[in-house]
């Protein structure tokens, strides 16, 4: 093999050095970046709130009542509902496509 062949398989030299320092910046302001969005995501998840008055048959009308609201916990959730729902026992779950049906006729809570 001659030196030419040898040079045409040898991958040329970058022509600028990684430069540490900026790339550990840079990796530290995507991590608080980071840090951020999950920290908004946690503050404001959203909340299925089911709301049954138990002296009603499940399949009679008025049975169920469902809620939407934002807030960090199931428990507030509850609470910024218990006040509209009287009576009624309630049950909190995170919005997610399992609910996507219920959540079209929720009513919102701010």
């Amino acid at each position: 093999m001659s030196s030419s062949d040898m040079a045409t398989k040898v991958k040329p030299v970058p022509d600028a050095q990684i430069d540490l320092l900026a790339w550990a910046r840079e990796l530290e302001r995507d991590r608080e970046r980071v840090r951020h969005t999950n920290a908004e995501r946690a503050s404001r998840r959203g909340y299925l709130v089911f709301a049954t008055d138990p002296s009603v048959a499940p399949d009679e009308r008025g049975y169920q009542e469902i809620y939407a609201t934002e807030a960090r916990t199931p428990n507030q959730a509850l609470a910024k509902v218990r006040s509209l729902a009287e009576g009624r026992r309630l049950r909190a779950y995170l919005a997610t496509g399992r609910y996507r049906d219920e959540l079209a006729d929720a009513r919102w809570v701010a």
